[in-house]
This record gives C-alpha cells, structure tokens and sequence, in this order.
C-alpha cells in the first residue's frame, strides 16, 4: 500500500458506519501506516482525492477501487 493509498483509505474509514467493515479497514490502515504521514495527506490533496482532510468523491472511487482489487471484487 503507498502513502496516497493509506490516506484516502484512512479517510474513506471515517465515512463507513461502526461495523466490521470499517474495524477491517482500520486494521488495513493500521498494519500499513506511512512513516512520512504527511506527505502521503499532501500528495492524496494534490491528487485531489483529499479536500480539507476530507474524501472527495474522487477519492471515494480510488479507495473502493483499491479495496476492490485488495479482495478479489468482493469489497463494496
């Protein structure tokens, strides 16, 4: 997973619902956090995946996308 990768799913997390679903994903982020989290948030906005720290919906289609692909098209 890159730094990019790690903060849009990192945002895409705060939008899920309390559930498995989302302590999956944040076990996914957790296991690959960036050293150099910052960089990773700037590039993602430069991107513009990220907004105000916030997903775009840009950003949305790239985290399903990636979890998708991660899960063999059995993520939503």
């Amino acid at each position: 997973m890159t730094g990019v990768q790690w903060a849009v799913l990192s945002a895409y997390a705060r939008t899920l619902p309390a559930g498995p679903e989302r302590r999956a994903l944040r076990a996914l982020i957790l296991q690959h956090t960036p050293a150099r989290q910052g960089v990773a948030l700037v590039t993602a906005a430069g991107l513009g995946f990220l907004k105000a720290g916030e997903l775009t919906p840009a950003g949305e289609v790239e985290a399903r996308a990636f979890l998708r692909r991660r899960s063999g098209g059995q993520w939503t």
